[in-house]
């Protein structure tokens, strides 16, 4: 009997121990499954990011470019109300000088006006009557009458002219104030599109400062530089001309006062990838707003935005011989203008695929890169 119920008591501590031990289980699993979802959550979110990152900085390169672009627009547009002031201030200036005569004259018309009522007055006026009673004979009566009627005439063709010099006068008053307006006008137009100007350089240069962290999309840049660099061979090959020598010798330093190379030209390790890549040109740490200069006397064959190069100029020197000046920001040459050594061709910038100011000079023969310190004074 004892047997049966220690049987019976054994029995039902071993259930209520497996018991706990799979609830123990249970507990364990939901928890661990618990920790694995908000870790896969945490994963997914992390994924989405990253791709949310990846597809931003695949946008940065090609809003850089939209926005240099509208800056390029708006420096023609800027260009424009300019010239648009200068001409406005050169009529204002034309329009004073001419007032300027008019008083002259009106204040010697009115000197003159004077002393002749100066003149009346103290000789008393010569009336008509006057002039019946002091005649002679009916001789004398008519050329008295003649000798009046001239010095009314002419009076009255004093104060004629004077009123038509007034009234030249005050068309150049009214002149004047419109120019002064429309100059006021021009101005601050002309702010407003520096502004805005301002304004997307500074968008940009966030921008790039973006890609600048980013390697992946920094190689992407590079790569797509020297592929455009590779494209400029048939197109420099069709612009060039032929048949002719270079002469100029030793070439001017493209960017004077600056000198330091800080990409130099041929195969080198990028500093930031540390990876071996090719470079077309070389490059010269110049800041912004700085002159850049013809390297050789030549004819421009190129001078526009485009896409890696930014701002660039392309000058044909002859015998093949052809210097490329990019990532300007400000051509102050156009195509098929004749330009000489040393003559200022752009303002420094960082526009197109950079990260920052400098000047990318290259030096082609044929279309083909050549190292241009060979060819630098």
């Amino acid at each position: 009997m004892r047997r049966g119920i220690r049987f019976i008591a054994f029995v039902l501590v071993l259930i209520l121990v497996i018991s706990f031990w799979t609830a123990g289980i249970g507990f364990a699993t939901n928890s661990s499954q618990s920790k694995l979802d908000k870790l896969n959550d945490k994963i997914d979110d992390a994924e989405k990011e990253l791709a949310a990152g990846k597809k931003e900085s695949k946008s940065l390169a090609s809003e850089i470019e939209k926005l240099e672009r509208q800056i390029k627009n708006k420096e023609k547009e800027l260009d424009n109300i300019q010239g648009d002031i200068s001409s406005t201030r050169s009529e204002i200036g034309t329009t004073q000088t001419e007032m300027q005569v008019v008083q002259e004259q009106m204040m010697e018309q009115n000197a003159n006006m004077n002393d002749r009522l100066r003149t009346m007055y103290k000789n008393g006026n010569t009336g008509m009557l006057e002039v019946l009673l002091g005649s002679k004979d009916l001789s004398s009566l008519v050329t008295n009458i003649d000798m009046v009627s001239r010095i009314y005439d002419s009076d009255t063709e004093v104060l004629k002219t004077m009123q038509e010099t007034y009234n030249t006068l005050e068309q150049h008053k009214k002149k004047l104030e419109e120019l002064t307006v429309s100059l006021k006008s021009q101005e601050a137009s002309a702010k407003a599109k520096q502004d805005e100007m301002e304004a997307e350089q500074d968008v940009i240069n966030k921008k790039k400062k973006e890609i600048d962290k980013d390697n992946k999309e920094l190689e992407k840049m590079i790569d797509e530089f020297q592929k455009e660099a590779d494209a400029l061979t048939k197109e420099i090959q069709g612009l060039q001309s032929t048949g002719t020598k270079y002469t100029g010798g030793k070439m001017t330093w493209p960017s004077p006062g600056y000198s330091r190379i800080t990409s130099q030209y041929g195969n080198r390790i990028h500093p930031v990838l540390k990876t071996k890549k090719f470079h077309a040109g070389m490059d010269i740490g110049v800041p912004s707003g700085n002159k850049i200069v013809a390297a050789a006397s030549g004819k421009v064959i190129k001078a526009a935005y485009s896409g890696s190069y930014g701002n660039m100029i392309m000058i044909d020197h002859g015998g093949g011989i052809v210097t490329l000046y990019a990532h300007n920001s400000k051509l102050l040459v156009k195509v098929g203008a004749q330009v000489s050594a040393g003559q200022q061709i752009a303002v420094s910038g960082a526009t197109g695929r950079v990260t920052g100011p400098h000047l990318h000079f290259e030096v082609r023969v044929n279309g083909n890169y050549v190292d241009p310190m060979k060819y630098l004074k």
